[in-house]
């Protein structure tokens, strides 16, 4: 009962953010000019909100926000232009994120000080990502997004475990420890210096195509020494502060379609909460694999698709 609970407050309160987010772009949306595809009828409502429960739940489930499988969608079915869908992207991450983290926070996964170190080094990144991202064609964005996805899934699959940690450097580390609530410990000593050098380059990334950072975020974590379940919980709380300053600034240049960020937004909050829960009983090994597998398919179909 107190699970359910927590989920109907969790959804509630995720949507009358969007609703709030949504009604201050509607104004400057009517004059935005668009040339992909609209919501025309109930199959495209509930094809869009199929897809966010979809997005929910890999995202949450490895930390990653969802985002960098909202872009080639929108992309690829309904020809957006890679501005719109980044912008559109960054509706969906920062809810599927903050209904996530909900989650995560009531598992007591998620480390506050990292999270918020993590977001402030990656904002300036934000920012300059975001100007690039007008400059942008559909083709380079493709060919750009695709390597990057090939190179991360590579790493994941056939990478043996490293960290980024130098064995001078051990003695100079702080170390830290959390118990989640189910009583396991997780002690570690992450290599910051390295970990905020590479969130700058993320934010960058992260606003350039819409992903949110996570994909590349719980891989660098893991690799300076975070372990996988708490990189992929402060990931998404860390997703939540950059993405909303992304979300606002993509506003402000009127590229957020409000009808697909509402009905995958919806999608992706339900889907968030059965990924926090689906990240709980699943092995490390299982998550990296899903995080290549979806990076190598999203891949495929983008090349595909500019072809």
């Amino acid at each position: 009962m107190i699970v359910e609970r927590n989920m109907k407050k969790n959804i509630i309160v995720s949507i009358i953010i969007l609703g709030v987010i949504l009604c201050i772009q509607s104004s400057a949306y009517a004059n935005v000019y668009i040339n992909h595809s609209v919501v025309a009828n109930t199959f495209d409502v509930i094809t869009l909100i199929i897809a966010g429960v979809f997005v929910g739940v890999i995202g949450t489930l490895i930390g990653a926000g969802g985002g960098f499988l909202v872009v080639p969608f929108l992309i690829i079915n309904y020809g957006f232009s890679p501005q719109h869908a980044v912008g559109t992207s960054m509706a969906v991450v920062f809810l599927n994120a903050l209904s996530g983290t909900f989650s995560y926070v009531s598992q007591k996964r998620v480390d506050y000080e990292l999270g918020i170190k993590f977001s402030v080094f990656a904002l300036p990144g934000v920012i300059i990502g975001t100007i690039i991202e007008q400059y942008i064609t559909v083709m380079m964005f493709s060919v750009i997004f695709s390597v990057l996805l090939l190179s991360i899934a590579y790493l994941l699959l056939f990478q043996k475990e490293f960290y980024l940690i130098c064995d001078n450097n051990t003695k100079s580390l702080t170390c830290r420890t959390l118990v989640d609530a189910h009583g396991n410990e997780y002690n570690f000593c992450p290599d910051m210096n390295i970990g905020f050098g590479g969130s700058f380059f993320i934010g960058i990334i992260s606003s350039l195509f819409g992903i949110g950072g996570g994909l590349i975020h719980v891989p660098l974590m893991t690799f300076i020494g975070v372990p996988v379940h708490v990189a992929t919980a402060t990931s998404h709380f860390t997703i939540v502060i950059t993405s909303f300053i992304g979300l606002i600034i993509y506003m402000g240049l009127n590229t957020v379609d409000i009808n697909y960020a509402i009905f995958i937004g919806i999608g992706s909050i339900y889907g968030a909460y059965v990924g926090a829960k689906l990240a709980t009983i699943t092995k490390e090994k299982v998550i990296k694999q899903i995080i290549a597998v979806a990076l190598i398919i999203v891949a495929i179909k983008l090349v595909f698709n500019i072809i």
